[in-house]
This record gives C-alpha cells, sequence and structure tokens, in this order.
C-alpha cells in the first residue's frame, strides 16, 4: 500500500512500510496528534504491529520516571509524575526533568515500576492503572468482600506477563475480625485482575503473607519483601515470588535478614544481571563504613543466594556525609543509580560502575524543592520507563492533565 500526499506542487507517494518506519521514530505525544491527519493515519498509528515496533525503537532509549507528592500549599493535593533522560557513560552533562502529568487527589506511597509504559498506582484510596505518556488513566473495580471485618489492609502489585503480554494488578488482603473471637484474627486472600477487565480472580493456593514493599518485576516473575502471615511472629521476613503468567507463588525466608534494622531503602530489591538481588545499604553509614552488600539469588527455591560485597571509593564517603541516598536501582549500562533522599535544586543522582569501582553524579534540574527528607517510599525514581502508545485494552479510561 502507499500513501498519497496532494500539495500545490502535486502529489507525493509515501510506501506505508517507509511510513511506518518514519512515523515509529516520533514521540508519542506527536502521533497521538497525528491520528487526526487521516483514517489511514489513525489505521497505522493504532495498529498493534505499529505500536510494538514503536515500542522497540522506544526502548533503546530509556528514561527515568520520577513521581512525588504535591506540596499542597498552594498547589493542590497530588502526584507529580517528572521524565528525564538517562545519562551515558562519560558524560557528566546535567539533565531536565520534564513535568510528565498530575494526578490529583490523597497521594499514596505506592507506585509501581514502569512496565512496557504502563504504571499503577494509588490515589484517594483507589488503584489505577495509567499510560503517563498518553496521560489515559483507569480506575480500576474494588474487590467486594463477602465477609466484612474491623479493619482491611490492601496492598497491590503491578505485573506483566511477557509470553501472553498481559498486564495484571495482584491484591494482597488482610481482613482483621477482632470483634469476632470465633474466627481467626487475621484472614489473608490474593486476587489477580487483569488489564482490561473488571473482575477480580481469587488465587485459592497462594501462601498466607502480607506484603510489605514495593515490588520489582521482570522476566514474567514479580518479587516482593513479606510477612510471613504468622500472627505468633509477625516480623519473620519472606521474599515473595508471583508467576504472572500461571498466576503461582513462590516464598522463601528472606536472605540476610540479620543485623541492624534499616530504614525506608536501606534493604531493597534490584534486578541484577537478569537475577533478583537483595541489595542492603545498613552498613552504609557517615562514620565510614562502606561495605555495600549484594546477595544475589543463584537457586530461589533452594535458597541458595551469592554474596558480593563492595567497598565504595573514598569519594564516597564525602558524598554520605552531606546526603542520604537509596539505590533506585540498575541502568541498562549495569551502573547502579543511587538518589538522594534531600530533595534540592538542583537534584542528584549517582552512577555506580561496580566493574570499575567508580561512580559520577549527574545533576537533575526541573524538579520541585522539598524543605524535608522524603524517603524513598515517598518519592519514588524508577530507571526503565519507556514511553508507549500501549492503549488500556478497551477499558474505560480518563484523561489525566498532561502538561
Amino acid at each position: 500500500m502507499v500513501v498519497s500526499t496532494t500539495g500545490d506542487a502535486g502529489s507525493m507517494v509515501i510506501p506505508e512500510d517507509l511510513l511506518m518506519e518514519i512515523l515509529k521514530r516520533l514521540p508519542v505525544k506527536s502521533l497521538c496528534r497525528f491520528r487526526c491527519v487521516s483514517t489511514l493515519w489513525r489505521s497505522i498509528i493504532s495498529d498493534p504491529r505499529f505500536v510494538d515496533s514503536h515500542f522497540a525503537h522506544s526502548a533503546n532509549h530509556p528514561k527515568l520516571l520520577i513521581s512525588l507528592p504535591s506540596q499542597p500549599d498552594p498547589a493542590p493535593q497530588g502526584r507529580w509524575f517528572f521524565t528525564a533522560n538517562q545519562s551515558e557513560p562519560g558524560n557528566l552533562q546535567s539533565q531536565t526533568a520534564l513535568p510528565y502529568f498530575f494526578a490529583p487527589g490523597t497521594a499514596h506511597r505506592y507506585v509501581s515500576q514502569s512496565l512496557n509504559g504502563l504504571i499503577c498506582f494509588q490515589v484517594c484510596g483507589d488503584v489505577g492503572v495509567c499510560n503517563p505518556t498518553t496521560g489515559k488513566y483507569v480506575t480500576l473495580t474494588t474487590i467486594r468482600e463477602k465477609i466484612t471485618g474491623d479493619y482491611a489492609y490492601p496492598h497491590y502489585s503491578f505485573g506483566f506477563d511477557p509470553v501472553d503480554k498481559k498486564h495484571k494488578v495482584l491484591s494482597t488482603l488482610a481482613t482483621s475480625r477482632r470483634s469476632m473471637p470465633d474466627l481467626p484474627w487475621v484472614i489473608m486472600e490474593h486476587h489477580v485482575l487483569d488489564l482490561g477487565s473488571n473482575k477480580w480472580r481469587r488465587i485459592e493456593d497462594g501462601a498466607p503473607h502480607l506484603k510489605k514493599e514495593s515490588e520489582i518485576c521482570f522476566n514474567g516473575l514479580i518479587y516482593y519483601r513479606a510477612w510471613n502471615g504468622n500472627i505468633a511472629n509477625p516480623r519473620e521476613d519472606y521474599l515473595v515470588e508471583f508467576n504472572v503468567g500461571t498466576e503461582s507463588f513462590r516464598m522463601v525466608k528472606f536472605p540476610g535478614n540479620d543485623g541492624p534494622r534499616g530504614g525506608h531503602g536501606k534493604i531493597c530489591l534490584i534486578e541484577f544481571e537478569g537475577r533478583i538481588a537483595v541489595a542492603d545499604l545498613r552498613h552504609v553509614k557517615r562514620d565510614g563504613s562502606d561495605d555495600f552488600v549484594l546477595l544475589i539469588s543463584e537457586d530461589f527455591e533452594r535458597e541458595i543466594w551469592r554474596k558480593k560485597v563492595i567497598a565504595f571509593p573514598p569519594g564516597w564517603k564525602k558524598i554520605l556525609a552531606a546526603e542520604e541516598v537509596f539505590l533506585a536501582g540498575t541502568v541498562g549500562t549495569g551502573e547502579l543509580l543511587f538518589a538522594s533522599q534531600i530533595m534540592s535544586k538542583p537534584q542528584r543522582v549517582f552512577y555506580y560502575n561496580p566493574k570499575t569501582n567508580s561512580f559520577r553524579c549527574i545533576e537533575i534540574n526541573g524538579l520541585p524543592e522539598y524543605k524535608k527528607l522524603l524517603p524513598p517510599a515517598v518519592w519514588q525514581m524508577f530507571t526503565h520507563h519507556v514511553e508507549s502508545l500501549l492503549p488500556l485494552n478497551g477499558v474505560h479510561d480518563r484523561q489525566l492533565h498532561l502538561t
């Protein structure tokens, strides 16, 4: 098929495959506008094959996605999302964070990583899924429980199955029944919802546990830290693996769960060399100790972990003396990305190369300044956001405020 464009100087014929090659190099927001050019252009840009081709091209240039609550006075209450380019090795130039969109309402702590361009987060007690590039957002239906309790503690996780190409939302729900002495004090249930569906399915064989911290998902597997659901020993931590495709759980004791208990961001989960790894920053302190420990999974089911101890270079101690840092994750170059919990202008992030034991400091301009320390449970930075045309599977969505 060819595309004919007629102008004052005559006609120009563009083969459709050439047009697709041109269009897939354009940003998503431009393509959303170009849908109005003609019926044919709308058909091309909306074609799932073109959406996949555009995403594959954009995946070569992942961005940082930054999420933080607004300062309600005088601004309205809600959550801001910003995007910034990742810094390439050898490049020390500052980056500029651009406002992506604003979600009004009471900002909840839960924000997922970006999966194929979509994110999941909570605002005003509701959980929803959003394509931040197009601004499309859908609020998911709530779980209707037949048995009511005194308190309900829902926790959500977001995952993607690369085989069936499905996004799913996992809910772990703990219901307290203090007023019902004949029933267990806490009931734990797990449900899953396919994006595009309005029905939650209960998972019957899930081991009792209560999600403790945010998750990480890669290769079709969701990982998160959790309590094991044992009321007699509620502080015993486990590492949960949820297979998004088979909707099944595996749960092992959380590795390295000894020593001092750290605050937010001191222990986190990352993908390292294609495996799940536990990053332990509890011993990285201002007193000069600088051992950073990675526990890398060699065999999840047999609970075999490889320990990697990293002694940071001397220059790192000066940074720790001035700022509290948390580990945001890994980037495509294999570097680890650290960010300061102290929001300042400009904001500083640190790329650490474990192979060369070196780091570089990059400034990010454009973020609001906060007068207090914001733990990573409140503001988040994600390392693998890819702009996508992916729709929300035909569900009834609404438009967020794009900036």
